[in-house]
């Protein structure tokens, strides 16, 4: 049901011209010979059956060579039913040609097939031409993804660059984490090649997200190894320091965002599947790398200059000491505003809706989608509808008269109800035969009244069914049959009303005893796939919770701890919950898979702060002081890093598709959310409900 392409030409004085109908017929004439079309289907060869002596005739609807007749031509066109906003438009303006291709065509083929349509369409001068189907569609969405890789990781470069030199103040803070880190992308392109893992548009994340968090890695291990010379180690005492220090932290923390990715491995659509996977691996890459050549190249070049004592350092220090003072100062006030956050985000989560439309990751101004949306108004609509209809008496066919009717039912509901814009089915053979007996007049282009009007056009029906257009339409034993059509995208969310609506109404009429059916298709497998999908990736977010809550219980062997550190994460996805409520973006394949991204790597903050805490309760410091010092030194470097972070996902926002649109910034929303729960949240937490006991005495909790 997805294998077509559909043309639409435009003429602005109307089509029932005799130039402009020559044109059309040359160019049908043309695309029909092209390799991969198996029908083409156009104004100029559409023809209506009569039953003559010899059995039924072809007549054509348009006399090409006799323009005297195009009057009578043309009403007989608008009369015709599955005519109208099919070839034809109803402003008389527009015809559409049809070509069904070669089913499942490989991307090498399609493309062959695209250039070919495209040599071919070149060589006419119409008013307006306009492309819509799967294969060209294909290739346009394949070369846009391939142009805005390159974007993103030049824009990435960019941002990357300028805010590590705010960081660093050094040419050297500079290209020594682009290097660990633009060589980790390196090598997970390369893995994916080696593994035969093909271009998708998903792929366009993945050097954006590997350059941002491993770049999170390589910054926490600087900054601590800087901070070390500052206060007069040697170099390789510095780096000894930083990789004990910060060490366990950064594995923990690349394991976390590895299991937020891998989580996707619970999905049941390939190329989420995939993207889960090539990402996490690449997670891991970028920390052996962080792990390996960072050092050595640490050690290679001289003690950079920026190791000085500087007021940059005092700045962060002054920073950080009074954000932490001031959240334990009102910390009544901020566990408050916690936990109005709280009610507002379950607020905004009940307003999201799970929906999807078949372009919706396009912007409305899209030349593309403006083809799409033309053939949504203008030629019935473009979202494939498909039925399977079977019948449950074991002794009738589908060509039987009760069988029959019962279909007609179905369909007269799609049609008057449901808003089906153009139907085929074996009621369209029936009808056809109908009309066929009474000289290929449209009014009779309907279903007989009577099973004795049937019996008298059973006869046409049997040379009809003959027809492979018409046998696409029943199964070879006659058990099953299939009514295909068209409609105009609504969406899943306004579809799955009106099919639950269609399911009350068909089971108060069908008689299903002798008839059931089911639907099917393209349009109803993508629906089905985004609400498994959103489900899957709400399963992944509690295995992500689960292994979180694992690594904070073996650091800590406290409950408390496990429920402190899990509080700060969460927040954050209720607030992007409540962000989409309230900003209507729809939850679909795109946005659910946020929601484990964002926590994976918000989560890292709050590993990186309670090992710092840890590492300062274990030297017998008090809790306040601790709290105090893992404050000033880490929050420097976990705000650093949500900067660079935010950096990287704000190139996203520079995409045409929405779905990476919406990545880009609710990702980032998430990890401003999540610095911030973790610097003012994070410590009243663990200053109202954390009493830590080292060496069975309790540490004291004043300053």
């Amino acid at each position: 049901d997805n294998d077509f392409v559909l043309i639409a030409i435009t003429s602005a004085t109307g089509v029932f011209n005799e130039e402009f109908l020559h044109q059309i017929d040359t160019l049908t004439q043309q695309l029909d010979t092209l390799q991969y079309i198996e029908s083409t289907t156009s104004p100029t060869n559409a023809v209506n059956l009569v039953v003559g002596p010899l059995g039924p005739i072809e007549v054509p609807f348009i006399h090409l060579n006799q323009p005297e007749r195009y009057a009578k031509d043309s009403m007989r066109v608008y009369e015709t039913e599955w005519l109208r906003n099919t070839l034809f438009s109803e402003d008389q303006r527009s015809v559409c040609i049809v070509l069904q291709t070669t089913p499942r065509l490989s991307k090498e083929k399609s493309d062959v097939l695209v250039y070919g349509m495209k040599d071919i369409l070149s060589q006419y001068t119409f008013e307006r031409i306009r492309v819509t189907g799967k294969v060209e569609g294909q290739q346009y969405f394949i070369e846009k993804i391939k142009w805005e890789l390159a974007v993103f990781m030049a824009a990435g470069v960019v941002l990357l660059t300028i805010f590590l030199f705010v960081a660093f103040r050094s040419f050297w803070g500079i290209w020594v984490p682009i290097l660990v880190v633009a060589l980790s992308a390196i090598w997970l392109l390369g893995f994916m090649a080696l593994t035969g893992k093909p271009v998708d548009a998903m792929v366009t994340l993945l050097p954006t997200i590997l350059f941002v968090v491993g770049m999170s890695d390589v910054v926490h291990i600087l900054s601590r190894y800087l901070e070390e010379l500052r206060n007069g180690k040697a170099k390789l005492e510095a780096i000894k320091v930083s990789f004990r220090e910060v060490g366990m932290a950064t594995f923990l923390t690349s394991v976390t965002t590895a299991i937020g990715f891998f989580t996707m491995l619970t999905s049941s659509i390939r190329p989420i599947r995939e993207f889960g996977l090539y990402t996490g691996v690449g997670v891991f890459l970028a920390f052996i790398l962080a792990f390996t050549l960072l050092p050595s190249l640490l050690l290679f070049f001289k003690k950079p200059k920026i190791a000085r004592k500087t007021n940059d350092g005092l700045f962060w220090h002054q920073r950080m000491q009074n954000i932490f003072a001031w959240s334990l100062r009102n910390r009544k006030a901020v566990l408050a505003g916690g936990m109005v956050a709280v009610c507002i985000s379950l607020w905004g989560i009940s307003m999201v809706k799970i929906d999807n439309y078949l372009l919706g990751d396009l912007q409305d101004k899209d030349p593309h989608k403006q083809d799409f949306l033309f053939f949504e108004h203008q030629f019935s609509g473009v979202r494939p509808f498909e039925m399977a209809v079977e019948v449950q008496d074991t002794s009738a066919s589908i060509l039987d008269f009760d069988v029959l009717q019962e279909m007609h039912k179905i369909e007269t509901y799609l049609q008057s109800d449901y808003g089906l814009g153009f139907i085929v089915s074996p009621i369209s053979l029936v009808k056809s035969a109908n009309q066929a007996m009474h000289g290929g007049k449209a009014e009779f282009y309907r279903f007989p009244e009577s099973e004795k009007e049937y019996k008298k056009i059973k006869r046409v029906i049997q040379q009809l069914k003959k027809n492979q257009n018409f046998r696409a339409y029943f199964t070879e034993d006659q058990r099953r049959g299939r009514i295909s059509g068209k409609i105009t995208d609504l969406g899943s969310h306004e579809i799955n009303k009106m099919n639950a609506e269609m399911d009350t109404q068909l089971a108060a009429i069908l008689n299903q005893d002798l008839v059931d059916y089911r639907r099917t298709g393209m349009a109803l497998l993508v629906d089905k796939s985004n609400i498994t999908l959103s489900g899957n990736m709400m399963n992944g977010l509690l295995i992500a919770f689960g292994v979180i809550a694992l690594i904070m219980g073996l650091l800590y062997r406290s409950v408390v701890i496990i429920l402190i550190s899990l509080i700060p994460n969460i927040l954050p996805l209720l607030l992007i919950g409540s962000y989409m409520g309230f900003a209507g973006i729809d939850l679909q394949v795109s946005t659910s898979i946020i929601f484990t991204i964002a926590f994976g790597i918000a989560v890292d903050d709050t590993i990186h702060y309670m090992s710092k805490l840890r590492l300062e309760l274990n030297k017998g410091k008090s809790l306040l002081y601790a709290m105090k010092r893992t404050s000033i030194s880490t929050g420097k470097a976990i705000t650093v890093t949500t900067l660079i972070l935010c950096s990287g996902f704000i190139t996203l926002l520079m995409s045409s598709f929405s779905s990476t649109y919406y990545v880009g910034l609710l990702i980032c929303l998430t990890l401003v959310f999540a610095v911030v729960a973790d610097l003012l949240l994070l410590p009243v937490l663990l200053y109202y409900f954390y009493r830590p006991k080292l060496k069975g005495k309790a540490v004291d909790r004043s300053l």
